[in-house]
């Protein structure tokens, strides 16, 4: 996958990533491969400090070393060390001297210039991280040089990093704006302007992406524009676009935080492939990598920046230098981004804390202004919240946003209508179960422009978020409410698992959005069968694909079918059990009580069937394969002989290969990431492999 990094004619890069050595605080050195995660490689632990913020998982202080080489030829280049990202509190040292020092932010890149610190030949970088504010955000973070790092080579002129702007119209315009670096002090701004004629126009069902030389080397780019108002909503190539989205974090499951650029494209093909349009980057600045698939698969992106500002949320967290860095780090993002067609909107912050205090409006206005400064062509949001205050209270922190984000606030959606009719609305979170009604209502009104689930995927940390429990077994409780959560070391509330299985959730809301949509049948486990079920505010009652519950013979069990043919017949064992009528009004789901019996259930809808079998005795373990580039996603599932899978019949699944990662779905098996085996869960699990790249 290319990475839309400018690269150009006076600029060389050489990549730092791959071995480096490694400690972490009173250990020995190791190898490791950067981009690198270290918390993620042993499992949780209760009594880690970092919590169930983060899942348990470990942190603290480590160092990097590695050596690079500067050739004989670059002593009269301008030489800097580049961090994508590293969590947290860098310090670079290069040949035995401090160089500098990253971001306090983590999630933001930094630049080290070498200039007199130097030499032909090889050099001597150690890096050395403290992520000891513990826990540093509200979800897991990881730990370690997390990102990608080069040594870059910059030769007069060149383009300054980071200058570059596109702007492109409708009618195929382009223009592209950047500052020439022509020698030490002088800086010259310098532009390009060119017409594409007939264009492609970028949307997330053409992600049509052009290449054009500006100073000797390639940029990609895509033509659309945008605009927005409360009479015709979000309007992408001047036409209305509903955004169907998803909040997601920025770990890999069993990967942790280590961000490569084939873990960052699969994670966008799977929100895709889930009918999802657009993506939400909650709550920081993802890889540069995942924002170039958004651009190559078609997902709009809302850039979130920040969770909290001033008022810390955790004892570690960005409150603790957020008035100091926050105009450094928002346009080191904005600059970074801009360049991108997917990114559509920048997000400012999360659920701040002080935000009805007058410091939130006037920082709100502050950030608003700095991000149409480097950028006035996307809208600004916030995603705003109210837990028991006065709601108005917040309308001057409102008013100085482009879109105002309303985070589990639907409720309140026609009310502002009528006091505030310019308002333009975004939900910019919603819990999973209230999909059909959050949907409704942004069909019908105009100005409420789409939403974004929470979440995606599931993720570590926020430990416990969306769990379904045994009330015999766990206590009840939100995961807020400092209810004990562990063994659980993650959030079950995405619509996709950690193995890349989709929910039945999932289809039900693409039914909603896609009247394409294929039929889909599924199954409510039945309360009592195996546990009694308690669920939680982002959790779904859990339903499953699959017809198999022994001991439940004769009492009844809830099918659910989505289907945007109507009527919905359902079959079992060859009978038929009932007709029904989908539309909008029913949420386009039929129900059908059920008594259980083994065999075949059946779904038809117009020529469109879904079918689920009862498991037999497991028979083996079924392998299959998703590759990318220089991985592999290796899915294991337990089936009978006819090739059913068999979800209670959990086994241990060596997978052998170069394994870097297993996980199964299950977010309360704390066997650690690197393990080469893993114990399927409702018959599955999964390993990442090295692979021989495409």
């Amino acid at each position: 996958m290319a990475i839309a990094r400018p690269a150009f004619a006076g600029t060389s890069g050489v990549s730092l990533d791959g071995e480096w050595l490694f400690h972490e605080e009173g250990a020995a050195w190791r190898k490791v491969a950067v981009p690198h995660d270290w918390s993620i490689e042993s499992a949780p632990a209760e009594g880690n400090p970092t919590g169930r913020e983060w899942g348990f998982y470990k942190a603290g202080k480590g160092e990097y070393r590695r050596s690079f080489t500067v050739e004989n030829g670059d002593e009269g280049k301008v030489l800097e060390l580049v961090f994508d990202g590293v969590l947290r509190n860098a310090v670079v040292f290069v040949n035995g001297e401090e160089a500098g020092r990253g971001t306090r932010y983590g999630y933001t890149g930094f630049r080290v210039p070498l200039a007199g610190k130097v030499h032909a030949g090889e050099n001597d970088l150690r890096v050395a991280v403290d992520n000891s504010a513990l826990p540093g955000s509200r979800w897991y973070m990881g730990s370690g040089i997390f990102r990608s790092v080069r040594l870059e080579k910059h030769a007069y002129p060149y383009v300054k990093p980071l200058s570059i702007d596109i702007r492109t119209g409708l009618d195929g315009a382009v223009k592209i704006t950047g500052v020439l670096v022509e020698g030490p002090g002088r800086e010259t701004p310098v532009e390009k302007s060119f017409k594409v004629e007939n264009p492609v126009l970028w949307t997330p069902e053409t992600p049509r992406l052009y290449e054009t030389t500006f100073h000797g080397e390639t940029l990609r780019y895509g033509i659309r524009t945008i605009a927005w108002n409360a009479k015709d909503g979000f309007l992408l190539n001047g036409k209305s676009v509903l955004l169907h989205g998803a909040c997601v974090h920025h770990d890999h499951g069993p990967l942790g935080a280590a961000s490569v650029p084939e873990f960052e494209l699969r994670k966008a093909r799977q929100l895709k492939a889930a009918g999802f349009n657009a993506v939400r980057t909650s709550h920081n600045p993802v890889a540069e990598s995942f924002i170039a698939a958004c651009d190559e698969v078609g997902l709009l992106v809302v850039d979130d920046m920040f969770d909290g500002r001033e008022w810390k949320k955790t004892p570690g967290d960005y409150a603790l230098s957020f008035k100091e860095d926050w105009e450094k780090d928002l346009e080191w993002i904005v600059r970074r981004d801009r360049v991108h067609p997917s990114v559509v909107m920048w997000s400012i912050g999360n659920e701040i804390l002080e935000r009805n205090e007058r410091s939130a409006a006037e920082t709100t206005a502050k950030m608003r202004a700095k991000c149409r400064e480097l950028d006035p062509t996307r809208p600004v949001t916030q995603a705003l919240c109210l837990w028991g205050e006065h709601w108005p209270d917040q309308d001057a922190m409102a008013a100085n946003l482009d879109i105002v984000g309303y985070n589990y606030l639907e409720r309140l959606t026609e009310g502002d209508h009528e006091r505030l009719p310019e308002r333009v609305i975004l939900y910019t979170e919603t819990y999973p179960r209230d999909a059909a009604m959050t949907w409704k209502k942004i069909v019908d009104l105009p100005y409420v422009i789409g939403e974004f689930v929470w979440t995606g995927i599931d993720y570590l940390g926020e430990t416990g978020i969306g769990r379904n429990f045994d009330t015999t077994r766990e206590k009840a409780g939100e995961h807020y409410r400092n209810i004990p959560q562990f063994p659980w070391h993650g959030a079950y509330c995405g619509d996709i698992d950690l193995t890349g299985w989709r929910k039945p959730v999932s289809h039900w809301r693409e039914t909603l959005w896609n009247e394409a949509a294929p039929l889909y049948l599924a199954v409510r486990e039945p309360d009592g069968w195996r546990r009694r079920i308690a669920t939680t505010a982002w959790s779904v009652w859990p339903s499953w694909d699959h017809w198999t519950f022994p001991g439940w013979e004769g009492k009844d069990v809830t099918v659910e079918v989505y289907s945007r043919q109507s009527p919905v017949r359902l079959y079992l064992n060859g009978r038929l059990v009932g007709e029904k009528e989908v539309s909008a009004a029913t949420a386009w789901k039929a129900e059908f009580a059920v008594p259980y019996e083994s065999g075949e259930l059946k779904a038809a809808a117009q020529g469109r069937e879904a079918v689920l079998r009862t498991a037999g005795e497991p028979a083996g373990v079924r392998f299959t394969t998703e590759k990318i580039g220089s991985y592999a996603w290796v899915v294991a599932e337990v089936v009978d002989a006819n090739g059913t899978l068999c979800p209670y019949a959990d086994r241990e699944v060596e997978f052998g290969g170069d394994v870097i990662a297993t996980c199964s779905g299950d977010l309360a098996d704390n066997v650690p990431a690197l393990s080469r085996s893993r114990r399927t869960w409702m018959g599955r699990a999964m390993a990442v492999v090295r692979a021989e790249r495409e």
